[in-house]
């Protein structure tokens, strides 16, 4: 179904960065991948598409070239980062990531073109969740994965390799626009297929607290805290290239996060960008979320309720003091180990002491179809 696009299509916008600066607002990330950015550099003249990343709120990164890694050590000048701001009826279109093969298919399509700057374009692998460089012409891609580079032409393979495009006309998939609501209430549109992924949801420190869409509450109401009660939201940050679930507040409508390694606090500017975990409704998402007990989350085998974890962590309740105070920190479901920041310091607690903090969990429902 197409939407009334009439807004001529804006160029691409690329955020020229020196490595190390703050991560820019509204990056383009990969399909499903967290923390895994779209960015563009320039080697020996040639253009390399390649993967953006927030590590403690500023920009590094990773390209393929030839047989040689390259990241923010031995890359000398600017990278840039694509960027989306606003929506497709504002921009005249928007960004999806579609198979290779769906567009050698119809490589003339006028509603579909790849992001491309010269032979490049963004490619995405999706078993491996690898950002890279794909050349159109010479039907070749490449990876950083971990310290080697990996290359791929075989032609199967590469088919099911995704790739960016702009999309001139059709509606994006799950849009919450006013003009995307009114348009399918108007038509009575096919529900589209239900979402799989959890929506992490990019922002900054300082920035306005988000009220387009909801974001996931810890235990679904305010937590007693030391200092009264306290509305606590899901909010991940990465540091050193390491996941880190904390909390962020709505502090007189401005986004204000807390995280912590187990060692140190981080707050305010260290922070820089972060997201936040959207509460998708029942009608986009093909799951539940649910706080379940860590004994039971973290049960190995069949079981009803998965911890919604990256690398392991997953928001958890830690509470003490025999229940007087709670407070969402960042479990480590492998390990066994939980860090909450109480007042301002750094609690830790392992073992047999975690077992009844509540951990953030989803289930499948089976009454979807699901993308």
């Amino acid at each position: 179904m197409a939407a009334p696009i009439k807004t001529p299509p804006d160029e691409d916008v690329w955020a020229f960065q020196d490595i190390g600066t703050p991560f820019p607002h509204n990056p383009v990330r990969a399909q499903a991948a967290n923390n895994t950015y779209v960015a563009l550099w320039y080697k020996h003249g040639k253009p390399l598409m390649g993967k953006a990343y927030n590590d403690s709120g500023v920009v590094q990164c990773v390209f393929a070239w030839e047989n040689a890694i390259h990241t923010g050590k031995t890359i000398c000048g600017k990278i840039q980062v694509l960027q989306f701001s606003g929506n497709h009826l504002q921009k005249g279109f928007f960004y999806e990531w579609i198979k290779l093969a769906d567009y050698l298919a119809k490589p003339d399509d006028e509603v579909r073109q790849p992001v491309r700057c010269g032979t490049s374009v963004p490619v995405y692998h999706p078993a491996l969740q690898l950002l890279g460089n794909l050349d159109l012409e010479q039907k070749a891609a490449c990876f950083a994965h971990g310290d080697h580079v990996l290359h791929s032409s075989e032609p199967t393979e590469l088919s099911q390799f995704m790739i960016l495009m702009r999309n001139v006309k059709d509606l994006p998939p799950h849009c919450n626009c006013d003009g995307c609501k009114e348009l399918m209430e108007r038509q009575k549109a096919t529900p589209a297929p239900k979402v799989m992924i959890n929506d992490w949801s990019d922002h900054r420190e300082g920035d306005e607290f988000p009220t387009n869409k909801p974001i996931i509450l810890a235990l679904e109401r305010p937590l007693k805290t030391p200092t009264g009660p306290e509305e606590q939201y899901v909010a991940l940050w990465y540091r050193h290239g390491n996941p880190i679930i904390g909390r962020a507040l709505n502090k007189k409508g401005k986004i204000s996060a807390y995280f912590t390694d187990g060692e140190r606090v981080f707050t305010g500017a260290t922070v820089g960008s972060m997201q936040l975990l959207i509460q998708m409704p029942p009608t986009v998402a093909g799951f539940d979320y649910s706080w379940q007990p860590f004994h039971k989350a973290a049960k190995y085998g069949d079981k009803e309720w998965h911890p919604v974890h990256i690398s392991y962590r997953a928001p958890c309740i830690v509470t003490c003091e025999g229940g007087k105070y709670e407070m969402l920190g960042c479990a480590n479901m492998k390990e066994e180990v939980v860090h909450a920041i109480i007042g301002d310091k750094v609690a830790t607690f392992v073992g047999k002491d975690v077992q009844g903090f509540q951990v953030l969990c989803r289930k499948d429902r089976d009454d979807t179809m699901v993308i």
